[in-house]
């Protein structure tokens, strides 16, 4: 039985889906910068290296964060005078965020209201309880495993397990709720919890239908999924 669900936070609460590289991707291509993908995903890793470790992140709010992951990106691409492209990109990549947090926060209330204990785990900067607190999903948290301050790391499955024990939960009685295959699905079932992997809005082929309990295109999907299962 369900009792706990745990959300991941990049690509899934703040994304409904869609990956942070797949997004800047778009936002570069709609602000006519043509490159190989294989070049911004290099400026994207680039970033994400330095973030997890910038004292700066680990604290920084939500523009704070995308701002200074955009200037990395433009940086390694040596593209750091272009301030014009910088404030696209920021705020081409913030307002999406902000309008799915807006829907989220309903659906965490939803689903808080139904008696589920609910939780974030992430591999964040150490900065993931501000942005919780900041999109409105603070109120509606047992417990933000923020892998920089737990030191586990997706896809350890130690990081499971140390979040159900947090929430105060079996693995049996836990869903973990992400988009990932193989950060959130394979490791959260491996120790026994249920999944749910968020998909997106375009098709998938599934690495291993078995290991999805349930497979959702979007996130306001959940409910209605919770409710078939526990009918059946």
């Amino acid at each position: 039985m369900i009792r706990a669900l745990l959300f991941d936070m990049g690509g899934t609460l703040d994304g409904d889906g869609l990956h942070w590289l797949d997004r800047f991707v778009e936002l570069y291509a709609a602000a006519g910068v043509r490159l190989p993908r294989e070049v911004l995903r290099a400026a994207f890793d680039h970033a994400e290296a330095l973030s997890a470790s910038d004292d700066v992140m680990a604290t920084a709010s939500l523009d704070q964060m995308i701002e200074r992951h955009v200037g990395w990106q433009l940086a390694h691409m040596h593209a750091s005078g272009d301030h014009a492209l910088r404030r696209r990109l920021v705020d081409g990549f913030v307002a999406p965020v902000r309008a799915v947090a807006a829907d989220n926060v309903r659906l965490l209330a939803d689903l808080s209201a139904r008696g589920l204990r609910l939780g974030v785990v992430s591999n964040g900067c150490g900065n993931v309880d501000v942005l919780c607190a900041e999109l409105g999903y603070a109120p509606y948290l047992s417990v933000v495993v923020d892998s920089r301050r737990a030191g586990l790391y997706k896809p350890d499955p130690a990081i499971f397990i140390y979040a159900a024990a947090k929430m105060e939960r079996r693995p049996s009685n836990v869903m973990m709720v992400g988009d990932s295959f193989d950060r959130d699905v394979r490791p959260a079932k491996s120790i026994g919890m249920m999944t749910a992997w968020l998909e997106g809005p375009a098709p998938r082929t599934c690495p291993d239908p078995s290991l999805a309990d349930v497979r959702l295109r979007h996130l306001a999907e959940l409910p209605a999924m919770l409710e078939m299962r526990a009918s059946a």
